[in-house]
């Protein structure tokens, strides 16, 4: 009986002493944690001395590391990278915004910038430019070298600037971004300068004096092919009059002499 005893007291003691010993390794292990912790906020090693930006295009490096707020010399553990993320962002013209930490000094900043496409008048004559997914990208009083296309059929009157447009059917936003594919790919060489989807059923578009009467937006593409091919083919690039691809057929169209 006193066996039995003694043995599971044995085993009682050990199994104390086993407890102990993990208590006291955590302890440790979290001392060795703070530690470190402590070293990486204060040590100069960790500090950041470069800033790499890349995917801008259009906005200079310079500005997007002013818009991060972070600098050289903070801590690169400290340093919130949401809030960076947020305040780069305020540029109309980011869409995105990745910041990563590469030890033990460099910050890698990714942007995918918006591009502008179109622009369209506000009330007070001003241009409101906007990008392919209907996004008001600035608001300026003039264009100059900038090459976009202008737009009609939306109330510029109430556009703001990082919003999208208002509009009353979403459809009007989808045909942004296809038009905008179109004239990515395009290499006609052909001046295409106004689009107008005021009417969903009864879309237009003009080359110079050309009017494209497309009709409803189904198979937009098929139909402005067709009609480059017509101005091509014809040579009417410098003529006034209309082409009519609105309908399953042969297209038709009309000069003026």
């Amino acid at each position: 009986m006193n066996v039995i005893m003694d043995k599971s007291k044995n085993e009682l003691i050990i199994k104390r002493r086993r407890k102990k010993r993990i208590k006291n390794s955590i302890l440790l292990l979290l001392l060795l944690i703070s530690i470190l912790v402590t070293l990486c906020l204060k040590l100069d090693y960790f500090n950041i001395n470069n800033i790499e930006v890349s995917g801008n295009r259009n906005i200079p490096k310079n500005e997007i590391i002013k818009l991060s707020s972070i600098e050289n010399g903070n801590n690169i553990f400290y340093t919130n990278l949401k809030k960076a993320r947020t305040n780069i962002k305020s540029n109309p013209y980011i869409q995105s915004v990745d910041i990563k930490r590469q030890l033990p000094s460099t910050l890698q900043i990714n942007v995918v910038e918006r591009d502008a496409y179109f622009y369209g008048m506000d009330p007070g004559g001003r241009y409101v430019v906007v990008d392919n997914e209907g996004v008001v990208l600035e608001i300026r009083k003039e264009i100059n070298n900038m090459k976009l296309l202008k737009i009609q059929g939306f109330d510029f009157s109430k556009a703001k600037v990082s919003k999208t447009l208002p509009v009353d059917d979403q459809r009007k936003i989808k045909l942004l971004g296809t038009f905008a594919g179109l004239l990515k790919a395009d290499k006609s060489g052909l001046t295409l300068s106004i689009i107008d989807i005021s009417n969903l059923l009864d879309i237009k578009m003009y080359y110079g004096n050309i009017c494209v009467k497309l009709g409803n937006s189904e198979d937009i593409e098929n139909k402005v092919n067709k009609a480059v091919n017509i101005i091509i083919d014809n040579k009417l690039k410098d003529s006034k009059g209309y082409i009519d691809v609105s309908y399953q057929g042969n297209p038709v169209f009309y000069i003026e002499k």
